[in-house]
C-alpha cells in the first residue's frame, strides 16, 4: 500500500489508535470542555499512565483527535480528486466533501455542543498549514494546463483556494446560497476566472 501523503501520527500503534478512539467518543458525546483524561481512560479501559505516555496533556490528545480526522479527510479527498480533471471540479468536490464531513459525527456534535470550538479549529494555524499543503500540486497542474495563469503565485492561489473552501464549508448559507452542484461550480468558476486570471 502506498504511503499516505498526510500522516503525522503513528496510527498503526494500537495504543495510539485506542486512546484517540476513546477520546473522540468522549468529545462527540460530551464536548471538549467536559472531556477529561480520566473519562477517556474509563471509556477506553486504559490507565491514565498509558495515555500520558503518548500524550503530554489533554490539549495534545484533543489535537491528536482532530489531526487524525483532518489527515484522514485529506487522504480521502486526495483519492477523490484524482477523478477530477479541472481545478474548479476539484474545488467543487472538496467543498461538498467538507460539508458532508461537517454534517456527520464529531463535527456535527461539536457544532451543537461547542460551535465556537469548530470555528476556532479552522482558525488554528496548524490546521491551516496541514490543509494548505494539499493544494500546491493541483495549482501547478492547473497552470500547466492553462486553467490558471502561470504568472499567478502558487502560494497566493493556494491561499485563495483555502479561504474559498473554508468559507463555503463553514458558512454554506451566508450570502449567495448554492442549491445545486452546478450553481456552486459556476460560482467557483467565476471566482477562479476573476481572481486567478484563468482562461476559457
Amino acid at each position: 500500500m502506498p504511503q499516505k501523503q498526510f500522516e503525522s501520527l503513528d496510527y498503526s500503534d494500537p495504543m495510539v489508535a485506542r486512546i484517540l478512539d476513546a477520546a473522540e467518543h468522549c468529545i462527540q458525546r460530551f464536548g471538549i470542555r467536559r472531556t477529561s483524561m480520566g473519562e477517556v481512560a474509563r471509556v477506553g479501559k486504559l490507565s491514565r499512565g498509558s495515555i500520558y505516555r503518548h500524550f503530554s496533556d489533554k490539549g495534545a490528545m484533543v489535537e491528536g483527535v482532530f489531526r487524525r480526522r483532518q489527515e484522514a479527510f485529506l487522504n480521502r479527498a486526495e483519492a477523490q480528486l484524482e477523478q477530477e480533471e479541472s481545478l474548479v471540479d476539484k474545488l467543487v468536490r472538496s467543498v461538498l466533501s467538507g460539508r458532508k464531513d461537517m454534517q456527520e459525527g464529531l463535527y456535527a456534535s461539536l457544532a451543537e455542543i461547542e460551535p465556537e470550538t469548530v470555528a476556532m479549529m479552522f482558525l488554528d494555524p496548524r490546521f491551516y498549514q496541514r490543509s494548505v499543503s494539499f493544494w500546491p500540486p493541483h495549482v501547478r497542474t492547473a497552470q500547466e494546463f492553462g486553467e490558471i495563469s502561470a504568472a499567478v503565485d502558487v502560494a497566493v492561489a493556494t491561499d485563495l483556494i483555502m479561504r474559498l473552501i473554508v468559507s463555503l464549508v463553514m458558512f454554506p448559507r451566508m450570502g449567495v446560497e448554492f442549491k445545486t452542484r452546478r450553481a456552486l461550480r459556476e460560482y467557483l468558476q467565476q471566482v477562479l476566472t476573476n481572481g486567478l486570471k484563468t482562461v476559457g
